[in-house]
């Protein structure tokens, strides 16, 4: 029986593939997808557009027949500097746009964060820190997925700006996006140590490719889209006595010994 014509790959195009989740996003795609870096550096093992997106002049037609973009390039600093974080996040964001319409690409998946929602976090926050969390945390609505942004610091301004420009070129040019708002995503996939409430802001190397995918199959279809992508980890922030004094005799492992 003859086979039927293997089905072309998408090329897929990554921006700051250099970077930690660009790192990630290489390894797991590279089967799939025909994978293009735009960087300012080679990146070893893919085909790589130098560019530097606060330069427009520097991707020139680059973008040419790339089918969807993955945008993670960005100064990752909350409030170092502005001079970098505004032309890198915020104008790079733009020129990014701008070259793939030139060149045709509509699809984009773009990389925002929880900073963009950050600022809604301190009353949560709070609250962890008391010994009554189960009980009080009732009195406190959880965030949706479409959230309206309050950001919380100069970092998390250019993703809410990022996703307005998404929005824009949506509208006005028939793009398709979708933001995705990342929690964080660590080398060694496991909460930060020497934040106590770290796995609540955790976002795994499976579920962060998983949304990744997931996006890049939404885009296929018109439309703008803000998701948060964050893992399902939550650490009991009541001591491990609690659950004893409740049903005496329990059994309490894992993370519960401590408060968050």
């Amino acid at each position: 029986m003859r086979r039927g014509k293997p089905a072309t790959r998408e090329t897929v195009c990554v921006t700051g593939m250099s970077g930690r989740l660009g790192g990630i996003l290489h390894r797991a795609l590279a089967p799939d997808f025909e994978l293009v870096a735009l960087n300012r550096s080679a990146v070893p093992g893919v085909r790589t557009i130098r560019a530097d997106l606060r330069r427009p002049d520097s991707i020139g037609d680059a973008l040419a027949g790339i089918d969807a973009i993955v945008h993670l390039a960005a100064y990752p600093f909350a409030d170092d500097d502005a001079g970098e974080i505004l032309p890198t996040n915020v104008l790079g964001t733009l020129h990014l746009l701008e070259a793939a319409r030139r060149a045709g690409v509509r699809r984009l998946v773009f990389g925002s964060s929880l900073s963009a929602i950050g600022g809604h976090r301190p009353a949560f926050l709070e609250l962890c820190r008391g010994r009554r969390f189960l009980s009080a945390a009732r009195k406190i609505a959880f965030l949706e997925a479409q959230e309206s942004p309050r950001p919380d610091s100069l970092y998390g301004v250019s993703k809410v700006f990022g996703e307005a420009l998404c929005r824009l070129y949506v509208d006005r040019h028939g793009f398709s996006c979708v933001c995705l708002r990342l929690a964080e995503v660590r080398p060694d996939d496991r909460p930060n140590p020497h934040d106590p409430h770290g796995a609540r802001i955790l976002c795994r190397h499976a579920d962060f490719l998983a949304g990744v995918r997931a996006a890049l199959a939404r885009t296929r279809r018109p439309g703008f889209e803000i998701r948060t992508l964050i893992s399902d980890d939550f650490r009991d922030a009541e001591p491990r006595g609690v659950p004893r004094r409740r049903k005496p005799g329990a059994r309490v492992a894992g993370g519960a010994a401590r408060r968050a």
